[in-house]
């Protein structure tokens, strides 16, 4: 079928010129490459994150124009374990997917910039937040960003624009707080920052 439509669009463009035809051609055949488009845009040169101290983290993120994968997940970590995790990303992403903290198909690389609503879905699982079936069903962070939202912890942002470091900071004391209210945090509490 992609065979007889590229002939009748190769057909009905006799009369344009070469450049105008490859213009047209690309404008038609672009929507489905971008489609297939996976990995976004990733951090140039940053120095390696801290997987210390939390204070170290926090002072990292804070520093950062967007969140890394690698960050959000250690952050995250912090958030439902009360602990660092010291080790590499690659086995911070097997701890976290072992313990449902990540989804199965997290498929971000460690330096590769993430958007709200994946970052929705790591703090909603890190808070042991229920969310309804469509996410259940589906495990769209959209639906894990909505009820961050509607529970005062996220700001009502686009979910597929990446997130600053700032608002990470804010998003994290927020989700903290909603912790310790619930009264999850009664095994100590751990300081991520406050909200900028």
């Amino acid at each position: 079928m992609l065979a007889s439509s590229t002939r009748s669009s190769q057909h009905n463009l006799s009369g344009f010129s070469a450049a105008a035809r490859a213009f047209l051609t690309g404008g038609l055949l672009a929507p489905l490459l971008i489609g297939c488009q996976t990995a976004g845009p990733r951090a140039a040169s940053q120095p390696a994150v801290p997987a210390d101290t939390n204070a170290e983290l926090v002072e990292y993120i804070s520093d950062m124009p967007y969140v890394t994968a690698e960050t959000a997940c250690r952050a995250a970590y912090i958030l439902a374990k009360r602990e660092v995790f010291s080790g590499g990303y690659g086995d911070l992403i097997d701890a976290m997917q072992g313990e449902g903290l990540a989804s199965k198909t997290w498929n971000f690389d460690a330096d590769q910039f993430v958007n709200r609503a994946a970052v929705a879905a790591l703090i909603a699982r890190a808070c042991d937040i229920r969310i309804g079936l469509n996410w259940r069903l589906t495990g769209l962070g959209r639906y894990a960003h909505r009820e961050l939202i509607y529970l005062g912890i996220a700001h009502s942002s686009g979910e597929y624009g990446y997130i600053s470091g700032g608002e990470f900071l804010g998003t994290l004391a927020r989700a903290e707080e909603y912790v310790g209210n619930r009264g999850q945090g009664s095994t100590g509490t751990i300081e991520l920052g406050d909200e900028p």
